[in-house]
């Protein structure tokens, strides 16, 4: 398995376009950088909307988490699975295993571990270009908090920020995953993600407009979409009071065990096509 795991993330590896992702990032957070300055001009430096070298991590990520990271996730997950499983390149591969489903598992924790390691290198990046080019304030606001913080406090949020921001990834990916491989080419299985991603924005913004009530359980119903976790969960569960924390913890819980237990059982009852 161990071989097997290695194999399959050198196979990852050995493909341009994740590279490309990788040396994308630095340029990613930039233009982060450069919105929120433009941004902080008409923003008082007491608001938690005020981006400075202490919040900027969780900022940057906050506003690349669903475009930057949900579309590089969909575009490992269709060069790894869906290009291998439709041209047949996957016989190769099964000479190294014994049978599909640890072949299965190591491709899934492949893609994991690299989406894992593209947050480290976006967290890392993030703090070296944030000290060059944002402000820095001694207090910072955090959504969801009344007091300050300190610098310090503010990366220990963030680390926070990030290891949620990943399990979130996770989910979106085991969708990704789950439509690599019921898909037929590259082409359907980015297309099919992308609407699957549009179809996660637009949802909770439907549930809002047609509700009759804007409450708590409004909000739980627009919390089943993993982008408006990304977009607004994330913060409110991290916040002072811990808002929704069990319920989108559970939401993303269900994602990833549903698709991945049925992409498991796809893919192990495919082999005969192979």
């Amino acid at each position: 398995m161990k071989n097997l795991f290695v194999c399959e993330f050198e196979r990852i590896w050995s493909k341009k376009s994740t590279w490309l992702l990788f040396l994308l990032i630095p340029f990613v957070i930039f233009a982060s950088g450069k919105y929120y300055l433009s941004h902080n001009i008409a923003v008082d430096l007491a608001s938690a909307e005020f981006t400075s070298f202490g919040n900027f991590p969780a900022a940057t990520i906050q506003e690349q988490l669903i475009t930057f990271f949900n579309a590089s996730a969909l575009l490992i997950i269709a060069l790894s699975i869906t290009e291998e499983y439709r041209t047949g390149e996957i016989r190769m591969v099964l000479i190294r295993c014994k049978s599909f489903g640890q072949l299965f598992v190591c491709k899934m924790f492949a893609i994991f571990t690299t989406i894992l390691m593209m947050l480290i290198t976006y967290f890392i990046c993030s703090l070296v270009i944030g000290c060059f080019l944002m402000p820095r304030v001694d207090n910072i606001k955090i959504f969801y908090y009344d007091g300050f913080f300190t610098i310090s406090q503010s990366f220990i949020y963030a680390l926070k920020y990030y290891s949620y921001s990943f399990i979130t990834l996770l989910a979106f990916a085991s969708v990704g995953i789950f439509i690599g491989i019921i898909s037929r080419s590259i082409t359907t299985a980015i297309g099919s993600g992308v609407g699957f991603l549009l179809f996660s924005l637009i949802y909770p913004q439907l549930v809002y407009i047609f509700s009759s009530t804007k409450g708590v359980e409004t909000m739980k119903i627009q919390l089943l979409s993993i982008t408006h976790i990304q977009h607004m969960g994330i913060a409110m569960a991290l916040g002072e009071r811990s808002l929704f924390l069990d319920w989108s913890t559970l939401i993303l819980v269900v994602y990833i065990v549903v698709f991945i237990t049925t992409s498991y059982v796809i893919f192990t009852r495919s082999d005969k096509n192979i």
